[in-house]
């Protein structure tokens, strides 16, 4: 009995982890296509932003190089949170598992810890018009008065209230290749990545796919024809609202930094015969400037 005991312990964690392990890397991941994803080795992560250089100057009339003032901008800190799951076994179901019950376990755990994933993913695009953090400008990602010390630029708007459509799409390109920086230069920002829920999947594939202009009776050409990328994120909370992106500026301002990678790990009680099994990971999320991004917030 004892060595039976034995076996029911250790023999059964290696096959629940690469049950575990396959069902979490079977889910597509949105979050690999959207952030910059990198390590981290430490408690939090910390970045301040600093402003733009001024136009390059003639040398040959001065003869002399022009040094140029860089700005302090915003500061915020990255703090990891812990993510954990677990799961039971009683001896009795392990001995009588004529069903494969147990297999399903490990299985449904690897497909939460996936969903749990995505969902803090999305959870950026869910709370761009509403959640400020208290650093950077204290400020939602997406805004109509974001501050700014550009020379005479007040205030900037990275949010609207349009529906998806071929004219939205080109209107909301134009806004963005406005964008200023702290000197009030524009960023060069090149829009080529939409955003959307699943249910706008077909009205977005035909604005950026068909070779002549969307709902027009005319057979001219459709300029937004292969200009973007599609991201499709299906925990997105509202089935109106869109984003436009910078992809190449995206991967530079939205972060996510896994501190610990997801673990599987196992304890049993002896006294219960009871096996315990555990999932857990730390990440920490979040963006460094707004800049990249506008978002349609859909009445």
């Amino acid at each position: 009995m004892l060595a039976t005991e034995s076996n029911f312990g250790d023999l059964l964690e290696p096959g629940f982890r690469k049950i575990f392990t396959d069902e979490y890397k079977a889910v597509p991941s949105m979050v690999d296509v959207v952030f910059n994803v990198v390590k981290s080795k430490k408690y939090n992560e910390k970045y301040s932003s600093v402003g733009g250089f001024g136009d390059f100057e003639d040398f040959t009339t001065s003869g002399t190089i022009a040094y140029d003032d860089l700005y302090q901008g915003y500061d915020i800190t990255f703090t990891h949170t812990e993510w954990a799951k677990g799961f039971k076994i009683q001896r009795a179901l392990w001995d009588d598992d004529l069903y494969n019950i147990m297999n399903r376990r490990p299985q449904a755990m690897g497909m939460a810890a996936a969903r749990t994933k995505e969902k803090h993913g999305a959870s950026i695009f869910n709370e761009a018009f509403t959640t400020a953090p208290s650093d950077l400008d204290a400020k939602p990602l997406c805004d109509d008065a974001h501050p700014s010390n550009a020379p005479g630029v007040s205030t900037q708007n990275n949010e609207g209230v349009t529906a998806l459509s071929a004219t939205a799409v080109e209107a909301t390109r134009l806004l963005m290749a406005d964008f200023r920086d702290d000197r009030g230069e524009k960023m060069l920002v090149q829009p080529d990545t939409l955003i959307i829920p699943r249910n706008l999947e077909e009205t977005a594939w035909e604005i950026i796919n068909t070779r002549g202009k969307v709902d027009v009776e005319l057979n001219n050409r459709n300029f937004l024809e292969g200009k973007y990328k599609l991201v499709i994120l299906d925990f997105l909370s509202d089935s109106n609202n869109w984003w436009m992106c910078d992809s190449r500026l995206m991967k530079m301002f939205l972060m996510w930094h896994n501190r610990i990678p997801l673990e599987f790990g196992q304890d049993k009680d002896f006294d219960t015969f009871i096996k315990k099994f555990s999932a857990y990971t730390r990440y920490s999320y979040g963006w460094t400037d707004w800049r990249w991004i506008y978002g349609q917030l859909v009445s």
